[in-house]
């Protein structure tokens, strides 16, 4: 490899998405020279690509993220960029009287976890909301849920790294992590070699690519990945007010999700079991700006490899039967989204096996719920010297070969 003309930097992060930037803002603000490397644009993925929604689970750990992150975005909410970020109700909605029977163990499960579950009957959402036409037989009312708009989050993060000194490149790709004799010397671009001290591997998908392509010191072992692909309808401005996402109860906890959504051989290319959701529910965002954003699904994917393109029919007819009042806002686009997701539906935060090498990513379908918190927890973690997060879910080695 040619010789190294840059001035090194501290801190390189690959990635500028939600992980990546709140990476950039948690180190820069400590005072560590930080610069971001991205191959597009600052949230061209996952992180700009979602419902944008912070909704509470029945697992203790994503209850964890969710309160640790709501704080980190309520100290950017009054600054230079916007993000619509607001606590909101938080709807969970049965279709069937013995779908909202079982849901009942759910809710205790969301009560063990400290959120509060208030039982509504499908009468009283129909009376109540007259204009949405609540067809369901019934749903609760949960505890701990916010909105924002994702796109703006992202940004508001980039904008306070740059002010505490950060800087952010676009449209740079890294091909190569530099090690040797142990230990992170920088990183390979499309413009030549950037060294620096500490690295962290933020870039979603492109994770598994990067940890193979990790030289010097031979490649990392594999995260178990599966690039997940979620279906979005962006819907226009909402011609009724309503108080609360609303949200089918039917997406598993994160651990039932994660086991849905492995793939592995050529066996399921050929089933084509990419092609199968692993969810598929409402989730109704109205936004603070007066349009709303529709989902969801997950499905198990190969990252270039799109399928399951009936999707955003599928949701469409799904929510006409039960929220037929959404058939008059005016739909601006539908579209996909990735959703990197590791085989316990968990998110991987800590240091590798290459001193000075992190990874923060696989976040699946709680990106902007758990990616300030992983962050601040990681870097935390980092300049205390240790490297690894105190939660010992969020760590790489729980996976074997780490």
């Amino acid at each position: 490899m040619p010789t190294a003309t840059h001035k090194p930097v501290e801190a390189l992060i690959i990635g500028g998405g939600i992980a990546g930037c709140t990476l950039a803002r948690e180190l820069s603000s400590h005072g560590v020279k930080t610069l971001v490397l991205e191959q597009a644009v600052v949230a061209a993925e996952s992180s700009g690509r979602n419902t944008g929604t912070l909704l509470s689970g029945p697992q203790p750990e994503v209850v964890e993220m969710l309160d640790a992150s709501a704080a980190i975005y309520a100290e950017l909410a009054d600054g230079s960029v916007p993000f619509e970020f607001a606590p909101i109700g938080h709807l969970l909605i049965s279709e069937s009287e013995e779908d909202f029977e079982a849901a009942a163990t759910v809710a205790e499960r969301y009560r063990a976890a400290g959120v509060t579950m208030d039982k509504v009957g499908g009468g009283e959402l129909a009376r109540d909301h007259k204009r949405i036409g609540f067809r369901v037989a019934g749903g609760y009312h949960v505890g701990r849920a916010w909105t924002l708009e994702p796109m703006g989050a992202t940004h508001a993060f980039a904008h306070a790294a740059r002010e505490a000194g950060a800087t952010i490149r676009t449209g740079l790709r890294v091909a190569q992590i530099r090690s040797r004799g142990g230990k992170v010397e920088g990183v390979l671009t499309d413009q030549g070699i950037i060294p620096a001290d500490l690295v962290f591997i933020a870039n979603g998908l492109w994770m598994p690519e990067l940890l193979r392509r990790t030289v010097g010191d031979g490649p990392l072992p594999a995260l178990p990945f599966t690039a997940g692909r979620g279906w979005l309808i962006q819907l226009g401005r909402l011609d009724f007010e309503l108080p609360f996402i609303v949200e089918e109860l039917t997406w598993p906890d994160q651990k039932e999700l994660g086991r849905r959504m492995k793939l592995s051989g050529l066996a399921d290319v050929a089933a084509q079991r990419d092609d199968q959701p692993a969810v598929e529910a409402i989730c109704l965002n109205p936004m603070r700006g007066g349009d709303a954003r529709l989902g969801a699904s997950v499905q198990p994917a190969f990252r270039d490899l799109v399928r399951n393109t009936d999707m955003a029919s599928r949701i469409a007819a799904r929510t006409l039967r039960m929220l037929p009042g959404l058939g008059s806002p005016r739909v601006i686009n539908a579209y996909p989204g990735n959703r990197p997701m590791l085989s316990d539906g968990l998110p991987v935060a800590g240091r590798t096996a290459v001193e000075g090498l992190y990874v923060h990513g696989g976040m699946g379908s709680i990106g902007m719920h758990a990616a300030p918190a992983t962050a601040r927890w990681l870097v935390e973690a980092v300049l205390s010297g240790d490297g690894n997060p105190p939660q010992g879910w969020l760590r790489p080695q729980r996976f074997a070969g780490w």
